[in-house]
């Protein structure tokens, strides 16, 4: 039998490349064996922490007692109330600015500021009056009256003062010879009752162009009113019934009619636009006006002027019914004035 000789294989070595492919290769196994192994550790650990959880509350459950689980339920039953009770904070909403809260710091109740009209009576108020051309004013504005009257002359302007102070008697007098030919409301919406006039303030005065015939708006195309209108404040003065505001202050568009607040509350005034009404009403809350009174057409009436049957006439002190009836006779008929 012949003998086969046996070939003996060459070892074949692996070359770089090869090594380290098997290497990246490995290592890449090892990585994902590691992988699979966390991850059911971590699942079968989850298992087993819900079991116990589960299998604990179970047995508080079963080892509650009856209080306890009373107990139990109210407190869950307080968390579901104090969640429902929790409300979304609103925001707090931003104020609205007052637009008059640069207004002047003064004492309302001064003289300066008293106030007459259809609904605020001054009763029998008397002030110390003083002679000023052919009209009485106030002995304290007196003043400031001459400088205004002056000063609107020396701007090439003609002024005469027509009207100034009148008594309350005087004005109670004109209002009871109306009501002898009127029932009272009708003559009120004539003469202003006494009591309510501006005049008998003392602090007012009608300023007309010199012996300018009327009364009435068309006063205010003159270089007199234009002048005074914008130079009233700087003395003190205010146009006391404007055009508009009839309303506010029961009384017809005035423009002869200036009245005395103190220079810095006509600033004030005429600057914004008021009315002596409205501008009490910054400090007060309970001034009456035209606009809050529910019988404001029955006292005044819509064309109610201040002034009463008395223009152009000086009555100042008259004490007898006699200088009354004589200077009352001796003036048209018209319009009831300030």
């Amino acid at each position: 039998m012949a003998t086969q000789k046996r070939r003996k294989k060459k070892k074949k070595n692996l070359t770089g490349g090869e090594l380290l492919a098997f290497k990246v290769l490995m290592t890449v196994c090892a990585a994902l064996l590691c992988v699979t192994t966390v991850r059911n550790l971590t699942a079968g650990g989850a298992k087993s922490a819900v079991g116990n959880v589960s299998e604990e509350t179970v047995l508080s459950g079963r080892d509650m007692t009856g209080g306890d689980a009373q107990a139990a339920g109210q407190e869950t039953g307080d968390v579901s109330t104090a969640a429902a009770m929790t409300t979304v904070p609103t925001a707090t909403p931003t104020p609205t600015p007052d637009p008059y809260a640069d207004k002047p710091d003064i004492d309302i109740n001064s003289w300066e500021y008293i106030l007459a009209n259809p609904w605020n009576s001054i009763e029998d108020y008397y002030p110390d009056v003083v002679q000023i051309e052919d009209i009485e004013v106030d002995y304290r504005i007196y003043d400031a009256m001459e400088s205004f009257v002056s000063d609107c002359r020396a701007a090439g302007n003609t002024v005469y003062l027509s009207s100034g102070y009148r008594s309350y008697d005087l004005q109670k007098y004109l209002f009871e010879k109306k009501c002898e030919e009127y029932d009272e409301e009708t003559a009120a919406t004539i003469v202003a009752r006494p009591g309510t006039s501006e005049h008998q303030t003392g602090l007012a005065a009608d300023i007309t162009e010199e012996y300018y015939e009327y009364k009435n708006a068309s006063l205010e195309d003159t270089a007199m009113y234009q002048w005074m209108e914008a130079h009233c404040q700087d003395y003190g003065f205010i146009v006391r019934f404007p055009n508009g505001k009839e309303d506010i202050t029961g009384i017809i568009y005035e423009p002869w009619h200036f009245r005395y607040v103190g220079v810095e509350a006509a600033t004030y005034i005429m600057e914004h636009n008021l009315t002596l009404e409205e501008f009490v009403a910054l400090y007060k809350d309970d001034v009456a006006g035209a606009a809050d009174a529910d019988d404001a057409g029955d006292a005044a009436g819509s064309d109610t002027d201040d002034d009463g049957e008395t223009d152009n006439a000086d009555y100042g002190d008259a004490a007898d019914e006699s200088d009354f009836a004589n200077d009352a006779d001796a003036v048209q008929d018209s319009v009831v004035e300030s």
